[in-house]
């Protein structure tokens, strides 16, 4: 009697739990025809911890659907000069919600989606990504995974950057290594040092860059970053450079310039009928060529490449001090010139 009674049981306990199981399932998103506006529309608000009575907003993407358990990769991408005017600028100015779509989502795997975070710096205050913001904006980073850390692959996390976005995407690899499993900066406009890419040899870098940028020179600005990341990275073979010999937007027209390259990753490094993106190159660490063919792209590479972070986020060594602050304040000013530069040139 007791042997059938413990069966009883234990049958009850199976079927009171399938209907949670049959309930658990991933986030329906919408497919990539319904257009950039209606994709924005999927993207959540939030703001980080404040610090000195500043805090970090940003807009996000939630791959997770009821009861869902999946560990999601976690992709952050820092918006260049001129994207964060006003809150939500940072999205509305962005096609990166192309990678919120059905098509792209699915291309993740071992996950089958990711999260996407989009910050934003306070331009209307005229205040702009400079290394003394690295500190709040990693905090920013660290609350956003804390709250999702039941579905955020720790392992996972990708950092990128276009222009000033992209010289932050070398300030957080240095002061908090080992953090980010993989960071690819568009046209980063900081050179990092050599100490720089030696503290993140654990990241894999992508770096993408056109010949013919006017502002970050490819001879002496993106090669010898390359050749110091071949020297100096664990994992040269998981490493990618991109190189543009001219910049085009992913209907196929010219760019209206040869910096600004947010957009050519609006479709995974191909163009919006998945054909291979014009006059582009690729190559790894270890000099090979990497073809581009099918849906091999950044969220292949995303995907597959792991750090060892289970979760672990230290303080970090981000730069901090008077001097900082006032290298900060200095180029701070430069930048609101750029700014009004590109406002007027129409950039």
């Amino acid at each position: 009697m007791k042997r059938f009674l413990c069966a009883v049981t234990a049958l009850i306990t199976v079927l009171t739990a399938l209907p949670l199981a049959a309930h658990a399932e991933k986030k329906q998103a919408l497919p990539f025809s319904a257009g950039i506006e209606a994709l924005r529309g999927q993207f959540e608000d939030g703001i980080g911890p404040g610090k000195d009575g500043k805090a970090i907003d940003y807009r996000y993407y939630s791959p997770v659907g009821e009861n869902d358990t999946t560990k999601y990769p976690l992709v952050i991408f820092i918006h260049g000069i001129g994207h964060g005017e006003y809150e939500g600028s940072q999205l509305d100015d962005s096609d990166m919600p192309y990678w919120s779509s059905a098509e792209y989502q699915a291309r993740f795997d071992n996950a089958g989606g990711a999260f996407i975070m989009l910050p934003r710096s306070h331009e209307e205050e005229n205040v702009y990504w400079t290394e003394d913001k690295t500190e709040i904006l990693h905090a920013a980073i660290k609350d956003f995974v804390e709250q999702h850390k039941e579905n955020i692959d720790t392992r996972r996390i990708a950092i990128s950057g276009s222009s000033a976005g992209g010289a932050m995407v070398w300030c957080l690899v240095r002061a908090y290594p080992g953090e980010f499993a993989t960071a690819f900066p568009l046209a980063s406009t900081r050179t990092p040092s050599n100490f720089t890419i030696k503290t993140a040899h654990e990241t894999a870098f992508w770096i993408l860059a056109s010949k013919r940028d006017p502002i970050v020179n490819y001879q002496t600005s993106t090669l010898p970053v390359w050749r110091d990341i071949i020297k100096h990275n664990d994992h040269p073979e998981n490493c990618r450079l991109s190189t543009f010999e001219k910049v085009y937007n992913p209907d196929g027209t010219e760019a209206s310039d040869n910096h600004h390259l947010a957009k050519v990753i609006t479709c995974d490094l191909h163009t919006y009928d998945g054909a291979q993106y014009p006059d582009l190159e690729t190559i790894d660490g270890l000099g090979n060529v990497v073809n581009l063919e099918g849906d091999y792209g950044l969220i292949k590479w995303i995907s597959n490449v792991y750090s060892d972070n289970m979760g672990n986020f230290s303080e970090g060594e981000a730069a901090e001090g008077i001097p900082v602050k006032i290298m900060g304040f200095f180029k701070n000013i430069f930048l609101h010139l750029v700014h009004l530069v590109q406002s007027m040139l129409g950039l």
